[in-house]
């Protein structure tokens, strides 16, 4: 999981279709409600998920690694921050269309696709009002032990 979420990070930070987020606002967090240390929007945390392993034949196993990507805007007007051109759901689309089906020439990665969105979310307080979209990706990742 390690290697993935690294990959996951630079690949994003690298995609053209989302330099409108600098590197720094990219950023990987034990809990997705960290946002990076710039504190600049809007941004993007990588988190961890679930891995479920399904056996194979000669010591071989599938890994259905789920990686959760949440993207923050910051709520200057309520409904550009979800669907303005850098509203979350603009930018989950951006971020749904760098990752699918990428590799990251990883070992044994076949497949990469995002199963589920949570609903966007509002969260803050009265002197920071935030925008918040959930993308979950499962990468099938083919391993042998």
């Amino acid at each position: 999981m390690r290697e993935l979420l690294k990959a996951i990070k630079a690949h994003l930070q690298a995609d053209e279709t989302l330099s409108y987020i600098r590197d720094s606002d990219i950023s990987i967090a034990s809990d997705e409600n960290f946002l990076p240390p710039s504190g600049n929007f809007p941004a993007i945390v990588i988190k961890d998920g679930a891995i479920r392993n399904e056996q194979m034949l000669a010591r071989n196993y599938l890994q259905y690694a789920e990686v959760r990507v949440s993207i923050f805007q910051r709520i200057l007007k309520p409904e550009e921050s979800l669907i303005g051109t850098h509203g979350v759901l603009a930018i989950a689309h951006d971020v749904i269309a760098s990752l699918i089906d990428q590799r990251f020439d990883l070992v044994g990665v076949q497949n990469v696709f995002p199963i589920s969105e949570d609903p966007s979310q509002f969260f803050g307080d009265k002197n920071e009002m935030i925008q918040k979209k959930t993308v979950t990706f499962v990468f099938t990742i083919h391993k042998n032990w």
